[in-house]
């Protein structure tokens, strides 16, 4: 049943705004999303005991009204939640309840990552720009269970780890999630480029893994450049 919108106060409305402007990034992401733009995003709120969550299947000219507030049980607290969205509420809530570090979750139907998720096949860090989000291991693909139903939750339950930061859903699509929404957001895109780009190395030689002195130097040159942060050249008029 859709509850009436809240009329979203000031410590939620950033949230909400956040959700728009990740769905306006995927939407916009170069062919990321599927061709339904379907998808669903929540984020958890800064009292760690509730998450937002879209309401609908679309993410095509989301706005903050098209949400919902649920609290960790997958109670809804208030907000608009489409009936066919009651089914991926527990996806999202389980993985809060379990990852307690976790910000944000997206699920998408990006079609490089769906043809692994179909072929109930991990995705291997081999792209280097996986390492560089910390991503360094096997993207673990959660056995088929019916959508919403108890064991594709308690299915993607079984293959989170304490850092991993995706799950494949068999034969479905992929479930991304992040310490913010922004990080979580951009890995989509970085998973969906590591799938096409390991299809297409299967086409000359397969892909190669990066050894773990390699992966190494990655993270840390990562963490140098963090460190230098954001340089401003000064021009002559300065």
């Amino acid at each position: 049943m859709s509850l009436p919108a809240l009329n979203w106060g000031p410590d939620i409305q950033p949230s909400a705004d956040r959700i728009v402007a990740s769905a306006a990034h995927l939407v916009a992401g170069h062919a990321v999303l599927s061709h339904s733009l379907h998808g669903n995003i929540s984020i958890r709120l800064p009292d760690n005991d509730r998450f937002l969550l879209t309401g609908g299947g679309s993410l095509a000219e989301l706005t903050s009204d098209d949400l919902g507030l649920l609290d960790l049980s997958g109670a809804i607290l208030g907000g608009n939640i489409d009936p066919a969205s009651h089914e991926i509420v527990q996806m999202h809530a389980a993985v809060y309840r379990r990852r307690p570090d976790i910000g944000a979750v997206v699920h998408t139907h990006s079609p490089y990552v769906t043809a692994y998720a179909i072929a109930n096949e991990p995705i291997m860090p081999t792209y280097e720009a996986m390492i560089r989000f910390d991503v360094i291991e096997p993207v673990p693909v959660a056995a088929y269970g019916p959508r919403g139903s108890e064991r594709s939750v308690s299915n993607i339950v079984d293959v989170l780890t304490d850092t991993n930061k995706a799950v494949l859903l068999a034969n479905h699509g992929i479930l991304v999630f992040d310490s913010t929404i922004e990080k979580a957001t951009h890995l989509v895109l970085v998973l969906e480029e590591a799938a096409q780009f390991t299809l297409m190395a299967k086409l000359v030689g397969g892909p190669k893994p990066l050894p773990v002195e390699a992966i190494e130097q990655a993270r840390a040159r990562r963490d140098e450049f963090e460190r230098i942060g954001k340089v401003q050249v000064a021009t002559a008029d300065d």
